[in-house]
């Protein structure tokens, strides 16, 4: 199959992101880490298998053709098992059909570009009996809509499960938060982390995940603009919007619905009419609904980790800025050589998809960004190798 532009760009990224000595080439160890960013849970003679199998010039190690080829073919069309998985993976709400809302909003995060006439052109062609759904006999029958969505299986995977964890934490904050091992959230853990938690109601507070405060990193002025990138439950916007006034604005970005719905009904509840809510993934680099080269400040409070895509982020939160514009971050870092402990635990409980300082000052450079500083740490903490610190950053003017 060949590959598009985009597809590429996409698992170049996650190639140079776990090259880590940045020679052009995977060992084995570096080939398990960009596997497990892809939700797979490779054995040793699975690794093994492959590299036997890929290394085409055998140099003992994976070059990024080699590893592309190998990426195309990973995917078993004959497996009924696999075909099952993938469908119920893009279903989004489990009602046995795939819209052309839920194949967007698949593509969108993964970074395949298709306009809405592109999708619903797809979704016509698999629809054979015209009622605008793809069913999973459709779906198993359709050569082209596999073009799309083959490479993404893994990715895939670990978005339902992010989704689905965000979704229940919006919708029911008292049952808990975190897959393997419960994290702290909410009043309690905000207050922990500075909040004054007493200027908002508990309402907004509920389903909060911040893992440190964003507004410890630098000031937010009267009559400025301010972008969050995983904007969540909205806590941080609705703080943010007392800060800017009624002459500031303040513009959130989320890819879960329902955190989308719960900010905006959380800033209604505070009575902010400078707040606006965008449903949209924040790691595509360039989204065409989110604006451009409009903010003072950018924040964004324990979400780079979830992504595989972190320099697409960066890229994102950079294009968002005016020219000497800020960027505080607050995120999730491994700590030291922690490598097999970290990917052993879960992207949704900001574990596995966590990078050292280092690698998150390396990519704030790489997209532009001047002044680049590790300010701290918060204390949050979700496993043993993982902690939370701060970030600082600047546009240049």
């Amino acid at each position: 199959m060949q590959l598009t532009q985009d597809q590429l760009d996409e698992f170049k990224e996650i190639f140079d992101l776990f090259d880590t000595d940045s020679n052009g080439s995977l060992t084995k160890e570096e080939l398990a880490s960009a596997m497990r960013s892809l939700g797979m849970s490779p054995v040793d003679e699975e690794l093994d298998a492959i590299i036997i199998k890929t290394d085409a010039d055998l140099s003992g190690t994976i070059e990024f053709p080699e590893f592309t080829e190998w990426v195309v073919n990973k995917v078993d069309l004959t497996s009924q098992n696999d075909l099952r998985e993938i469908f119920s993976l893009i279903d989004l709400d489990g009602n046995g059909s795939i819209s052309v809302d839920e194949l967007g909003q698949l593509l969108d995060s993964l970074k395949v570009n298709l306009g809405e006439d592109e999708l619903t052109t797809l979704i016509k062609k698999a629809d054979r009996d015209n009622n605008g759904v793809v069913d999973y006999n459709e779906f198993v029958e359709s050569d082209e809509l596999w073009s799309q969505i083959k490479l993404t299986v893994g990715v895939t995977r670990s978005f339902k499960e992010i989704l689905k964890q965000y979704t229940e934490l919006a919708e029911k904050p008292k049952e808990g938060f975190g897959t393997i091992n419960p994290l702290p959230y909410g009043k309690e853990s905000a207050a922990k982390m500075g909040y004054d938690v007493s200027q908002l109601p508990d309402q907004v507070w509920e389903s909060s995940c911040m893992c440190g405060n964003s507004f410890s990193l630098g000031p937010i002025n009267q009559g400025e603009t301010v972008v969050d990138l995983g904007c969540g439950a909205g806590a941080d916007l609705c703080i943010a919007a007392g800060l800017v006034g009624e002459t500031g604005k303040v513009i959130g970005v989320d890819m879960t619905a329902a955190m989308v719905k719960k900010a905006r009904e959380n800033a209604e509840l505070c009575s902010f009419n400078n707040v606006e809510v965008i449903k949209a993934p924040f790691d595509m680099a360039q989204h065409k609904d989110i604006p451009k080269s409009v903010a003072d400040v950018v924040i964004s409070n324990g979400t780079f980790n979830l992504s595989p895509r972190k320099k697409c982020a960066f890229v994102q939160a950079f294009n968002c800025l005016k020219p000497g514009g800020r960027f505080y971050l607050v995120d999730v870092v491994r700590e030291g050589n922690a490598v097999s402990e970290t990917e052993a635990g879960s992207w949704c409980d900001c574990v596995a998809g966590a990078i050292p300082v280092s690698k998150v000052l390396e990519l704030m450079e790489s997209v532009g960004f001047v002044e680049c500083e590790h300010t701290g740490f918060t204390g949050y903490r979700t496993s043993d190798n993982t902690a939370t610190a701060t970030f600082r950053a600047k546009k240049a003017k």
